[in-house]
């Protein structure tokens, strides 16, 4: 037995060498409650087989593993169904906790179900039934574990580190079932049964979490200060994070700065706590923004960021709330890069991420609206600023352009000359022989360029010995550096005011255009703020903006209605009556007005918004092309700044198509894609877009014709000469007559053509001469008149004519 004691006991230590490993892999979410067990579970672990086969590189979980069987296979006296070696059992434990850790749960519970069903005596039966339980937990058996950890802690006598096993092991059931009330007395049990200070650390840790979420301050407090009384008896991380918690758990608002202050100060100076400081400077900041102190909350968000923290959650609150920051300061473009950083530290698929994601997106159409009306803004406050005032804006800018290029003036001098003083022996070092035609003075004009710089530089020196000591003759280099720099801009036109002043507009149509633009750009801010980012402050400056500089009728209804609906959903009654009782004394019969007499009715009225489009879309369906482009066209303009537009928009695409040909489908489909990028009719618009631009139509007609060429023999209808009730009746006619003909293929079909024609096309014939006698068939039948217009046309250039609205030319080539 002295070989079996040998063999297990050499298994426990691999055992106990790969759960330390487990353990400082682990990396803790400390925004979450804390596990009790470390212990990273596989995205997709495999409960049954191992993953490794590979004996060269064997976990030590797996050599325990092997350490138990060898000893069960050498030791074991399993016989008749009965075990005679009392002692295996511990080879069976040690076989399930190797196989508990290497994550395959289902045969860690056979090991420990084998000791139960074989060895109800034995004096490892309690630790079998705890380690079962657990198995049950990563099963995700939870009431299972429940049940029987209740009945074992309260039936049975359990040793201290059983106890604390048992009751740990209930509390983190309690966890995964999201009961922290139920959770917290088995942890004050496994508090009280620890076998260490590190364990006891963490589950005070815990106890203060659930705590902590549970609303129960007090206790919580209570709990992260036992964690601090630890002191250096438990892990840092746990009594830092301890004291960030408690600090948490006050109301940051009113807590006093300068104590606050303090606490984090004394925090960060120590040097135990370096490995944390990125969560402490994150703390500090968020306690600084709740104080309203944005300046100081940005330098802790990025001190944060500077410490590379392995957490990457803790990074992308960091970026986020730096991204909210500049949201808040309109300062759009700094916002959306912060956001992007946000998104690459979350996971994707998840529910902030796609929060998220959906901000950054919305942000593009309010970097772009931004832009358009600051820069409209200030060129129509050009427009109105005096002589006096336009010089003195441009003045200011022609300086800011002068240093900055003075500065680069100087870079470049400065460069120069290092390049010409240093570049030849820096050429020559490990090069080859320089070229002897490259030699300064052998090159005429680099020798008289050369010349010239020295004169501006040194001025006209008598050839004597020591010319360069001779102070009188030497031009300061600074003065003259200056005065080549003013020689080189003096002439130039950007330095002039004037050039930008000729640049303003004065023509009142494209000033009116340009205000008209910056109108139109705040309207969607207005409604973007509102309705994507719930920004109520903005969205009134915005639209409150557009209201005071003259804007188009058509959006000065929807600003004032927007105005009420955001003053109503503020609670701001005052205001939101005296919008509602704008529109109605100013605007009584607009629809805006009737929604707000009665808002049940129109939900479900036909003019509203959503019933218009479905009302639409059934006469596209129907054919009614040119109804539905009429109705669209004066519906884009009811209903400015609706999230309906981008239907109306890609449903007119879809007639044009039909209406005017592929041409005029890719135009509309382009403009829907760039006036709306953000909405689903935006995107699909893009990809319908870009197919097209893939796919190659051939837009020439092909006159080859060979035995496998179909034709179609088609009747032009034209609205304006023939009625559709006259239409109809010789399609009726055509319908039955094409049945009447045995023994061919033939089919009836309707196309709209343009607004004004509409072709009925009998499909299937296979000759030209064949569709021209069943014309005279018809003719002669009295079913078709025979001054109808018809044409025969083969099915190849039938479609080419169809898609690029070629017909008129196909006839003209065929008369």
């Amino acid at each position: 037995m002295t070989t079996y004691y040998n063999i297990v006991y050499n298994g426990n230590l691999e055992l106990e060498q790969g759960k330390t490993e487990v353990e400082n892999a682990y990396k803790e979410d400390y925004w979450a409650i804390l596990p009790i067990e470390r212990m990273a579970i596989k995205a997709n672990p495999s409960p049954n087989t191992r993953q490794n086969s590979d004996d060269s590189e064997n976990t030590p979980f797996q050599k325990a593993e092997e350490k138990a069987t060898k000893a069960i296979q050498k030791h074991s006296m399993f016989m008749g169904g009965k075990e005679y070696n009392p002692q295996i059992d511990e080879a069976f434990l040690l076989l399930g906790k190797a196989r508990y850790f290497d994550q395959r749960f289902i045969p860690a519970k056979d090991a420990f179900s084998f000791i139960l069903n074989h060895y109800p005596e034995s004096s490892t039966i309690n630790e079998a039934k705890i380690w079962l339980e657990k198995t049950n937990l990563r099963l995700e058996y939870y009431d299972m574990a429940i049940e029987n950890l209740i009945s074992l802690i309260q039936t049975s006598e359990l040793s201290p580190l059983e106890q604390y096993e048992a009751s740990a092991t209930l509390a983190q059931a309690y966890i995964f079932e999201d009961e922290k009330r139920l959770a917290i007395p088995p942890l004050r049990m496994a508090i009280e049964a620890t076998p260490s200070d590190e364990k006891k650390g963490r589950l005070l840790f815990i106890k203060g979490q659930l705590y902590s979420l549970l609303g129960e301050k007090d206790s919580a407090r209570v709990s992260f200060d036992e964690v601090i009384a630890l002191n250096r008896k438990s892990p840092r991380r746990y009594k830092i994070h301890s004291e960030l918690e408690k600090l948490r758990l006050g109301d940051l608002e009113n807590t006093a700065w300068a104590e606050t202050e303090m606490a984090f100060q004394e925090m960060a100076d120590q040097r135990e706590n370096r490995p944390f400081l990125d969560y402490i400077y994150y703390d500090n900041a968020i306690f600084r923004l709740a104080k309203d102190s944005v300046g100081l909350a940005i330098e802790k968000f990025n001190e944060s960021l500077r410490q590379d923290a392995e957490d990457k959650y803790l990074k992308s609150r960091s970026y986020f709330n730096l991204g909210e920051i500049y949201f808040d300061k309109a300062s759009y473009e700094t916002a959306g890069k912060y956001y992007d950083s946000t998104l690459t530290n979350l996971a994707q698929g998840t529910l902030e991420y796609i929060q998220i994601k959906r901000k950054r997106d919305n942000l593009e159409d309010v970097i772009k609206f931004e832009i358009i009306a600051e820069e409209n803004d200030s060129i129509l406050n050009l427009v109105e600023a005096s002589e006096k005032e336009r010089i003195k804006v441009f003045t200011a800018y022609i300086d800011e352009l002068k240093e900055e290029e003075k500065s680069v003036f100087a870079e470049e001098t400065g460069t120069k000359l290092v390049n010409s003083r240093f570049g030849a022996q820096k050429s020559r070092i490990g090069g080859k022989a320089p070229n002897t035609t490259n030699f300064y003075f052998y090159n005429i004009v680099e020798a008289e360029k050369g010349e010239i710089v020295f004169r501006k530089i040194w001025g006209d020196i008598e050839l004597r010995d020591s010319w360069r000591t001779k102070p009188v003759k030497r031009a300061g280099l600074e003065n003259d550096n200056e005065e080549i720099f003013r020689e080189e801009t003096e002439s130039k036109p950007e330095y002039d005011p004037q050039t930008y002043i000729a640049k303003i507009p004065t023509d009142e149509n494209i000033i009116d255009s340009i205000s008209d633009e910056r109108n139109f750009a705040n309207y969607q801010l207005g409604i973007l703020y509102k309705e994507k980012f719930g920004r109520y402050d903005l969205a009134i400056s915005k639209l409150n903006s557009l209201l005071e500089n003259g804007p188009e009728e058509r959006l000065i209804l929807p600003s004032k209605y927007y105005l009420y609906k955001i003053y109503e959903e503020m609670g701001d009654d005052a205001m939101a009556s005296r919008w509602k009782a704008e529109i109605l004394n100013q605007h009584p019969d607009s629809r805006y007005a009737s929604i707000l007499r009665n808002p049940e009715a129109y939900r479900n009225a036909a003019d509203n918004p959503q019933n218009i489009y479905n009302a639409l879309y059934k006469d596209y369906k129907s054919g009614n092309y040119q109804h539905v482009l009429n109705e669209i066209d004066t519906y884009v303009k009811v209903f400015v700044g609706n999230s309906i537009l981008p239907k109306l928009e890609l449903l007119k695409a879809r007639v044009l198509a039909k209406l005017e040909g592929v041409k005029a489908y890719t135009e509309a489909l382009n403009y829907v894609a760039l006036t709306y990028p953000q909405s689903k009719e935006g995107k699909y618009a893009q990809e319908q877009y870009n197919e097209l631009k893939r796919t190659s139509f051939a837009s020439e007609f092909d006159m080859q014709t060979g035995p496998d060429t179909e034709y179609m023999l088609v009747f032009d209808f034209d609205k304006s000469s023939i009625k559709d009730s006259k239409r109809e009746e010789v399609k009726s006619n055509l319908s039955v007559a094409i049945q009447n003909e045995k023994g061919l293929d033939l089919s009836l079909s309707e196309e709209i053509y343009n607004q004004n024609q509409t072709l009925v096309t009998i499909n299937g014939l296979k000759s030209k001469l064949g569709a021209q006698g069943l014309v005279n068939k018809l003719i002669k039948n009295a079913i078709i008149d025979e001054n109808f217009t018809y044409f025969v046309i083969s099915k190849k250039n039938y479609k080419i004519a169809q898609i690029n609205k070629t017909l008129d030319e196909y006839l003209a080539k065929n008369k």
